[in-house]
């Protein structure tokens, strides 16, 4: 491309200068380059003329004149002394010196020559104005192109912004008003970390330095403190800006990701309740598994103990220790019933219980239970429903967390609040409890217990429900391994508040009774101690220790007994002597055949035969099993003489 001014800075004529002077850039770029189209011609034609120069006209960057040599050309007959502004001479030039200037070149001073005569004035003029025109047009696109940007820019909904290289803001969009709180003209009266949490500080600092040094974008989260000081946590994507090869800024574009956040929390805490569900499970399996094996042994120590003591002399040394034998195995037994609760295959006494009248009598109890450093308080609110449950076992609940409070609290001076209210709780409250599965939204009671000791971290929460684990010491037993296992039991729900330093809260959650009906109650036995028992009874059982012991309970009681090793060979054998069988007296678990598909074959055989189960299992569990099947009795192990006794005294005698 030629260059029309080239030739005049390369070989200006005699006595001939720009001011300021101009280089050969000049010439190839700025708003020279921009026009050499149009200006080739009147270059070519200024040639024509003779290579000398009739006068210049030189303005300052006012356009006035200041150098008035070419008046003449005009003929307006200013006199040289004055300095009047271009557009007397030129307007179209004027014009054209306007659009230059909004191009922003508004410093330089430009230098024009023009031909002798009139017509040459006006072909420079004509040639100009095509360049103005052109000009104006791109300048109009340029504009619309800016606008169309800034609209963009500020209805965008991530954050857009823009810092120097010191990270004091430049520009930020309406959406990153609304995220940080600050206005635009307060923004760049600030840096960034002003508003980035302290703990993100040095990693901001180090994608700025990984920008600069790699050039690149970099993508990393943090959070951000508004305003008002609430935080809010970012997805942050930047890059350098560049002028003339030289890093001058970063551009950045950010979102809002709290509710990315928050759905990631809850996603993580249903995948933790489903890990802790699966684990308590698992264990409570474990747990119920072991109580069924324990109970069966705990059986023979308790069953020949107390044969023993029917047998010996009142006066035998022996005496004394055989009932510590049997105070040691009912210990042990009541140790086999927590597991069997933590298994959630407790048997319970229910009946309608009013939680507040319940804690209001144990208040002096408890006083006597904490530290004598602790307070108590009650909060005991007024009109509740009552609850279905069993008595003992909600006094249970109350001891076992009020003790844990008074230890959280320890040697210090501290608070225990006992508070007794109703919940309306819904689906999503209910999701985010202990043992939530499958509770219905509705009315519950709740008993919480909230103390001002240590607190726990989340590590300690996601294992006190395992069974035997303790923050103070080993072999504490069950304790709130077993409260859940009660509060499974009762299809109610747990929910745990604490932090390290702010203390504990347990809340449990009871479904109240709202129809006004009578709950449940166990059926009123009145066992006979005096029963003796006529009749033959089929006692069937896979451990033979257990099979020899119920024999000399059932014969000391006054019955017949036959025996059976598991359920196939007490069907034949009923099978056989069916008319003399009084009532059939079976385990549960056993191999071959266990109680339950024994039970089917003995109806089939005689659908008014009489069978008690017994089992290392709770009654409930048991009961509820076989809803609907005619079960006679469930007798759980260990069981004593007055237990069998009761057991059979009424169906022995119908």
């Amino acid at each position: 491309m030629k260059y029309p001014f080239l030739s005049l800075v390369e070989n200006p004529p005699p006595g001939f200068s720009f001011e300021p002077p101009l280089s050969k850039h000049d010439v190839r770029s700025g708003p020279f380059a921009l026009y050499s189209h149009s200006l080739q011609a009147a270059e070519l034609r200024l040639k024509e003329l003779g290579g000398s120069f009739a006068g210049v006209i030189v303005t300052d960057s006012d356009d006035y004149v200041w150098r008035p040599r070419a008046f003449p050309l005009f003929h307006l007959g200013i006199p040289p002394s004055l300095r009047p502004h271009l557009s007397v001479l030129l307007p179209s030039f004027l014009e054209l010196l306007e659009a230059i200037q909004f191009c922003g070149d508004e410093n330089r001073r430009y230098s024009l020559e023009l031909g002798r005569t009139a017509e040459d004035r006006q072909r420079v003029e004509k040639d100009f104005a095509q360049s103005r025109k052109s000009l104006l047009d791109e300048i109009t696109e340029r504009k619309k192109f800016q606008e169309r940007y800034r609209e963009l820019f500020e209805n965008a909904t991530d954050i857009i912004y823009t810092l120097d290289l010191a990270g004091n803001f430049t520009s930020i969009n309406k959406a990153a008003e609304k995220a940080t709180g600050y206005m635009l003209d307060e923004a760049l009266k600030i840096n960034m970390d002003s508003i980035v949490a302290p703990e993100y500080f040095e990693l901001t600092r180090e994608m700025t330095s990984r920008k600069i040094t790699g050039g690149g974008h970099t993508r990393f989260e943090l959070e951000i403190v508004r305003k008002d000081g609430h935080r809010v946590p970012l997805e942050v994507g930047s890059r350098l800006i560049f002028e003339g090869g030289k890093p001058v800024g970063i551009q950045g574009i950010a979102r809002d990701i709290t509710e990315r956040k928050r759905a990631e929390e809850e996603k993580l805490s249903l995948e933790r309740q489903v890990r802790q569900s699966q684990k308590m499970e698992s264990l409570g399996v474990l747990a119920g598994g072991i109580a069924h094996d324990f109970n069966n042994l705990l059986m023979v120590v308790l069953g020949h103990a107390e044969l023993a003591l029917k047998e010996i002399s009142p006066m035998s040394p022996a005496r004394r220790n055989l009932e510590e034998i049997t105070i040691a195995t009912q210990r042990a037994a009541d140790l086999s019933r927590q597991m069997l609760a933590y298994a959630g295959k407790a048997s319970f006494a229910l009946e309608r219980v009013g939680l507040r009248d319940l804690v209001e009598e144990m208040a002096d109890l408890l006083k006597t239970t904490i530290s004598k450093k602790a307070i108590l308080t009650l909060n005991l609110e007024r009109g509740l429903p009552p609850i279905e449950a069993d008595p003992s076992q909600i006094r249970q609940i109350v001891m076992n967390l009020i003790i844990n409070a008074s230890e959280a609290i320890g040697d210090r001076s501290g608070v225990i609040t006992v508070s007794v209210g109703a919940t309306r709780c819904d689906e999503e409250y209910l999701q985010k409890t202990e043992l939530h599965d499958g509770l219905p939204p509705g009315l519950y009671v709740h008993l919480e217990v909230t103390d001002t000791g240590g607190g726990m971290d989340a590590e300690t929460q996601s294992r006190i429900f395992e069974p035997f684990f303790s923050t103070k010491f080993t072999g504490r037993g069950l304790g709130l391994a077993a409260v859940l296992g009660i509060i499974r039991a009762y299809k109610g729900a747990m929910k745990v508040y604490s932090e390290p330093g702010k203390g504990t809260t347990f809340k449990i959650l009871f479904p109240a009774l709202t129809d006004g009906g009578d709950a449940i109650r166990p059926p009123d036995s009145s066992a006979r101690s005096d029963l003796r028992g006529q009749g033959t009874i089929l006692l069937v059982d896979d451990e033979e220790s257990l099979l020899a012991l119920g024999a000399r309970m059932l014969e000391h009681l006054g019955f017949s007994v036959l025996t059976a090793a598991d359920g196939l060979q007490a069907v034949d054998i009923y099978r056989e002597r069916g008319k003399e069988i009084d009532l059939v007296l079976m385990d549960l678990t056993m191999p071959h055949m266990d109680g339950a598909e024994a039970l089917g074959e003995l109806r089939r055989l005689n659908p008014e035969v009489r069978v008690v189960l017994a089992s290392g299992y709770g009654h409930d569990d048991v009961a509820s099993r076989f809803e609907g099947k005619r079960l006679d009795g469930v007798l759980q192990k260990p069981y004593t003489l007055a237990n069998l006794r009761e057991a059979l005294a009424g169906l022995m005698q119908a």
